[in-house]
């Protein structure tokens, strides 16, 4: 070891040994009103608005119909999608009018189709977070980050059932510490970003879009 870092790691040894642990200030456990399940979709819908997605509630009956109107508002006539996700049967009711295109090729002899052609993409999600409007897409080979990612447009699917009131509360009752997987992607809003203006810019990074169908 040299000389200099020696120096100071004596310095803050010396330093950590002075400090007075009765002075420093007490710590408080957070704790958050607990809510029903109406008012955390209410909380969850409201905090998802504020960052500019669109959020429509649907039944597994009416999730075809409303993604297609939502396609045909943006002139969107081909739709990526996963080949084996929890609502694969209900997005393949789609209206003839829409190409549906299972994601079951590889992404890198893709890339320019990815970027230039596909104008829209839909995937399913693991959770949701009702006190940050946040949705947890959980990746796997059927439906890769990708499909979230890339298309400038993202539609969602967040089952109600599956929403919790906090990060914390999620992270207990699914037990993240014994079966995270590799990759979790967590989404509040389309993406965005500010130069030094602040001056906000949406899709700089990502879908300028993001529609969530709550079933």
């Amino acid at each position: 070891m040299s000389n200099a870092r020696s120096r100071i790691l004596d310095k803050l040894k010396q330093q950590i040994q002075q400090v007075d642990y009765n002075k420093l200030p007490q710590e408080h456990a957070v704790s958050y009103e607990e809510l029903t399940p109406q008012q955390s979709l209410a909380q969850f819908t409201t905090q998802l608005k504020g960052n500019h997605a669109q959020v429509i509630q649907v039944t597994r009956e009416t999730l075809a119909e409303h993604l297609y109107c939502e396609l045909k508002k943006r002139n969107i006539n081909h739709l990526l999608y996963g080949e084996q996700c929890q609502y694969t049967k209900d997005i393949e009711q789609l209206n003839s009018a829409i190409t549906l295109e299972k994601y079951d090729f590889d992404f890198n002899q893709h890339k320019e189709r990815l970027f230039d052609q596909v104008a829209a993409g839909i995937t399913s999600s693991r959770c949701a977070i009702a006190q940050t409007g946040t949705i947890v897409l959980w990746p796997t080979i059927a439906e890769p980050r990708t499909l979230s990612l890339v298309p400038p447009v993202h539609f969602v699917i967040v089952d109600s059932q599956t929403l919790y009131a906090t990060f914390s509360e999620l992270l207990e009752k699914q037990q993240w510490h014994n079966k995270l997987p590799t990759n979790v992607v967590l989404i509040s809003g389309p993406s965005k970003t500010a130069d030094i203006q602040q001056t906000l810019a949406y899709g700089a990074h990502g879908p300028k879009e993001l529609i969530v169908f709550i079933v």
